[in-house]
């Protein structure tokens, strides 16, 4: 029989006293602050860890990891939207926070590990089977349940975790069990689930690569896989399937400590024991419900399992798309590189710098337009998706604009299209996926140049490291209002240029929702007359920001003949 290698950790004593007899630590669970509060995630934190190394007989320990389980799933619901609140870099304390909430699941799934373990040694075979199928899932939910809280905080996940989820799978098909129902507590109810059903939930998750997706969103795509990862299909070892354009062929190799990985075209042996995760079902899912957002359809929040506006959801269903697809078979060569550079962040920032290191309504009297220095440029377009989320696009203080993020800030690497940077110890400002920052190597002081942060990753308290896309090799400050209502308030707004080599049109940076495609703006920049642009699609958008194609409008056309 398959033996799986599982860490658990060894026979000690502990500081910390715990109920062993199930009948009095379920009266001691009923006891516990109601609710996800700090002090009952202590409590059972400490119950958990000391059981775990205790020598508790089987029968018991598996009735005391059913009871830890269900307070579990109610105190660790409340402690997950402080965790998912947390912005890079992350403080001590909040790191702390977030690196306990793990060690709750951590902690679960030793205990589990353990009931393993102790089915294996026993003599009797009644009934282990099933038992040891039970065991296998609630490890693989909480090993699951780690990984999420890692991504939520942009922490690195804990070494050994994915090796682990692959053992644990490997063992469910040598018992046979993978399609076998499972009861899964959830927050006090139950509901039926198979082995297969989570670990497909769980590559999936990985393949999203939820370091490159915005704040919160590693929730929403957990929630549409409890819905829809049965849609994936996973093949049996050493199988390969016939080339066929709509579908996207993922690795899984079980020997490696990492999530599934792009099968590259014209491949040829894979990774011993390795098998192709299928996504093209899912893919078609949601390739037909981002038909139906862009046409204006209202979205089918029944078909995907998640709650969110249309805006926001096609945005996140576009990036499941290039994760779980032929996009993601992309990669550029990386070069080592180690330089200082100085950064700046969002776009108020960025428009700072590029206007010389002046205010907005310093740069406004520059282009002798008597207009206010406002963020926004009409109430008309305000909170478009219910969330009022043009607040926080008002002018900043003058504390806030100073143009570079403090700490030392050093370039990692460098691609075509991009760098990855850090900041070991220093880092301060605030920092999202998704939003705009300015670049400025120490060598080139003059050239400031626009990215987006495309992932985050939290290595201690206190640091940072990201990865940049560049947007542009340079950038001009402008302003723009609505062009038929010259009295509006004016927007602080970046000028990007063409790009025939990659190749990207001009395109304009501004502040999230604030004018649709088809608007057209009249545009000022310093030394320049005001001239009519429209805006004609979309290229990107984000929480911050949005990046529009633009061209001259046909009355500015007309007038120009």
């Amino acid at each position: 029989m398959y033996s799986p290698v599982l860490s658990v950790p060894a026979p000690g004593a502990s500081a910390w006293a715990a109920e062993t007899d199930p009948k009095y630590a379920r009266a001691w669970l009923n006891a516990l602050p109601p609710g996800g509060s700090a002090e009952a995630a202590r409590e059972l934190y400490q119950a958990l860890y000391t059981v775990n190394r205790l020598a508790v007989r089987a029968p018991a320990r598996m009735e005391l990891m059913a009871l830890y389980d269900r307070a579990l799933a109610t105190i660790g619901q409340g402690l997950l939207p402080h965790l998912a609140n947390a912005v890079p870099p992350l403080t001590a304390r909040k790191r702390r926070f977030a690196e306990f909430a793990r060690r709750l699941h951590i902690e679960m799934a030793y205990g589990y590990k353990c009931c393993l373990r102790d089915l294996s040694r026993a003599r009797l075979s009644l009934g282990r089977k099933a038992r040891s199928a039970a065991c296998i899932e609630r490890t693989l939910h909480h090993l699951a349940q780690v990984l999420l809280r890692s991504y939520l905080a942009y922490l690195p996940y804990p070494a050994g975790v994915w090796r682990e989820i692959h053992e644990l799978y490997r063992l469910a098909e040598e018992l046979g069990t993978v399609d076998a129902p499972q009861e899964i507590p959830e927050q006090g109810a139950r509901r039926a689930a198979t082995i297969r059903e989570g670990y497909l939930q769980v590559l999936l998750l990985g393949l999203a690569d939820p370091y490159h997706l915005p704040q919160q969103s590693a929730l929403q795509v957990q929630a549409l896989l409890a819905h829809k990862s049965g849609r994936a299909r996973l093949l049996a070892p050493g199988a390969r399937p016939a080339p066929r354009k709509s579908r996207a062929w993922f690795v899984v190799d079980p020997k490696s400590d990492t999530p599934p990985f792009p099968l590259a075209k014209g491949v040829g042996e894979l990774p011993a024991g390795a098998r192709l995760l299928d996504t093209g079902a899912l893919l078609e899912l949601l390739q037909e419900q981002a038909a139906r957002l862009q046409r204006g359809e209202p979205m089918d929040r029944a078909a995907l399992g998640v709650d969110c506006l249309e805006d926001a959801c096609l945005d996140l269903i576009r990036r499941l798309v290039r994760a779980w697809g032929d996009a993601a078979r992309r990669r550029y060569a990386r070069q080592q590189r180690s330089s200082e550079l100085h950064v700046c962040i969002g776009l108020h920032a960025l428009h700072f710098v590029a206007a010389g290191e002046r205010s907005f309504a310093a740069f406004l009297e520059s282009c002798r337009e008597p207009v206010p220095a406002h963020a926004a440029l009409s109430r008309d377009f305000i909170d478009l998706d219910g969330t009022g989320a043009l607040d926080d696009a008002a002018a900043p203080p003058e504390s806030q604009r100073a143009p570079a993020s403090p700490g030392r800030w050093r370039v990692r690497d460098v691609s075509p299209q991009g760098m990855a940077i850090a900041c070991y110890g220093g880092a301060q400002t605030p920092m999202r996926v998704g939003e705009l920052i300015g670049v400025r190597h120490a060598t080139d002081p003059g050239r400031w140049r626009p990215a987006v942060i495309r992932w985050l990753k939290t290595p201690e308290p206190g640091s940072v490291e990201a990865g940049l896309e560049l947007l542009a090799g340079s950038m001009t400050a402008a302003a723009a209002r609505f062009a038929d209502r010259t009295e509006d308030a004016a927007c602080p707004v970046l000028r990007l240029p063409a790009n025939d080599i990659v190749p990207r049109p001009s395109t304009l940076l501004l502040p999230s929702g604030i004018a649709p495609a088809g608007a057209e703006l009249e545009l000022l920049e310093e030394g320049a007359a005001p001239r009519r642009v429209r805006l004609l699609r979309l290229i990107e958008r984000t929480g911050s920001f949005e990046q529009m194609a633009y061209g001259e409008s046909a009355k500015a056309l007309r007038r120009g003949r």
